[in-house]
């Protein structure tokens, strides 16, 4: 039996388009396993819920019939169903197949190119260079970096929306880094945003940007593998696409751009209901046994490491799934309740944060919630220091995120 015989779509996001007075749909995979995108009516939209793996052909046949009052031709949904699998968007061989064959291209590679040069920033390195430097002088960036201050950053908070929404407010986080001696280790930790099954992903590849290459920590990489094992290396395909971390070396290697920093990248991803106390969940135990080794390690090396959170918090909209149309008064509030919560985490009280969190039950969508609650387990009670909080207006429904950067020494 072909896979397309009972045709299943894949996990895919939808995001209403205007042109020229009429309402389409872009479909794309937020995964960016394809990285292709279609445009669809709303009705189109409608007829999804049909490809769930449960209807056969004949099945959906017969209800689009239903749906158009008029003969639905089999040629016509055989073209539908076409053009979805060419997108990669269904559950298929071809889809499968495509898969393997980019999961073993990106293992293969030793260096993780970068992603989002020529479209979230600057492809050309002397361009990348003089925006971020730009970003610095903006009214709402931190100035130029001053006198080295001698004191070591243990961890910085830094937003990982669009450098050009929210570039300023990164550099308040590299302006205190600059100032203080640099540490062996940078371990940066991401939001994974497309899931992993096993709370954490770390890449063992060298990260380039336009403006250098950061080396992997072999040493580090190999004793954190014996004491953990290899789930911790089997999601390497997150880091293709992923963002959050690939924002932060460009600042990174915008400030070392000289030497490159020694880096160890690691993608998280879990909730708080993931670890409440009566969870039956494996991820309570999973996560304390992360923390013990990666401890362990950190001791065993003697690497003086500098944790960077690369976190955004609360996403509030219609964009992100609210009823409500966002005003100034919304995003004052929203904006005083980051600041609660910032009190917590500046405090290096991870179980207050995690209490915040879920007293919330995530209302607010708190992107860095997991990157935040690990690094605050890796700290030795530092205290931490509130330099930028700004906010994103993200589309015309008034949609907003709010991020911030933060100073641990």
């Amino acid at each position: 039996m072909s896979s397309l015989e009972y045709p299943c779509i894949r996990y895919l996001e939808a995001h209403p388009h205007e042109d020229q007075g009429k309402t389409y749909v872009i479909l794309r995979d937020p995964a960016q396993i394809s990285e292709q995108m279609l445009v669809v009516t709303p009705e189109f939209l409608g007829l999804l819920p049909l490809f769930d793996g449960r209807h056969s052909l004949l099945d959906i046949q017969a209800d689009l019939s239903k749906r158009f009052g008029r003969i639905f031709l089999s040629e016509e949904l055989k073209q539908i169903i076409e053009r979805l699998d060419e997108a990669h968007f269904l559950e298929s061989d071809g889809f499968r197949e495509y898969h393997a064959r980019l999961r073993g291209d990106f293992a293969a590679a030793t260096i993780r190119s970068p992603h989002h040069a020529g479209s979230a920033y600057p492809r050309e390195a002397a361009d990348l260079f003089d925006t971020i430097s730009a970003f610095y002088l903006h009214p709402e960036g931190a100035g130029a970096p001053q006198a080295n201050t001698g004191r070591l950053v243990r961890a910085l908070v830094a937003p990982h929306i669009d450098l050009r929404s929210g570039g300023p407010t990164y550099t308040h986080a590299y302006r205190a880094l600059a100032e203080g001696p640099p540490p062996d280790l940078f371990v940066i930790m991401g939001t994974g945003h497309m899931g992993l099954p096993q709370m954490f992903s770390i890449s063992p590849k060298d990260f380039e940007t336009p403006l250098g290459v950061s080396p992997s920590d072999p040493e580090f990489l190999d004793r954190l593998k014996a004491r953990f094992g290899e789930p911790l290396f089997a999601e390497d395909l997150s880091h293709r696409h992923e963002h959050t971390i690939e924002f932060q070396l460009v600042f990174l290697h915008h400030l070392f751009r000289l030497a490159p920093p020694r880096i160890l990248p690691i993608l998280c991803s879990f909730s708080y209901a993931d670890l409440q106390p009566d969870s039956t969940s494996p991820h309570p135990k999973w996560f304390t046994r992360f923390v013990e080794a990666f401890k362990a390690v950190q001791r065993e090396t003697g690497r003086r490491v500098c944790f960077i959170a690369s976190v955004d918090f609360a996403h509030i909209g219609p964009r992100y799934g609210d009823s409500l149309q966002p005003d100034d008064t919304l995003i004052e509030d929203v904006k005083r309740k980051d600041r609660q919560m910032l009190e917590l985490i500046l405090a290096s009280d991870p179980q207050a944060f995690f209490g915040y969190i879920a007293s919330e039950q995530d209302e607010r969508r708190i992107c860095g919630f997991p990157a935040l609650y690990t690094m605050l387990h890796l700290l030795d009670g530092e205290k931490g220091k509130l330099l930028s909080h700004s906010h994103t207006v993200m589309d015309p429904t008034g949609s907003f995120v709010t991020y911030a950067s933060a100073v641990f020494e």
